[in-house]
């Protein structure tokens, strides 16, 4: 493999990962189901199932994941709470398990 100065290498396939939907490095079966319902109107991202639009795209992206997109939660393995988007499980694993956060294995 070779590296991209990304710093994320997949370790199945050598190559770089590329950023997710919402521009994370993290990349999900749904993320193309994203792409496919957003788009800039006039200017600003645009979810095309809704009309909710913002000028942040990472908006929008978690907008549809959360509201649109049919998949499985997002799960915390240290406390079994669910979400449907993962900037929030982002969110609350580093708010709620900041101090696990080297302890957790992966």
């Amino acid at each position: 493999g070779y590296d991209d100065g990304s710093g994320m290498i997949d370790p199945n396939t050598g190559m770089p990962i590329a950023a997710g939907a919402d521009g994370n490095k993290e990349i999900v079966p749904w993320d193309g189901e994203i792409f496919q319902r957003i788009g800039k109107v006039d200017g600003r991202w645009t979810c095309f199932e809704c009309s909710y639009c913002s000028k942040y795209k990472s908006h929008v992206v978690e907008h549809v994941e959360a509201k649109h997109v049919d998949h499985p939660p997002y799960t915390c393995g240290i406390c079994d709470k669910t979400f449907k988007a993962r900037n929030g499980f982002r969110q609350h694993f580093v708010k709620s398990h900041k101090d696990d956060l080297f302890s957790v294995q992966m």
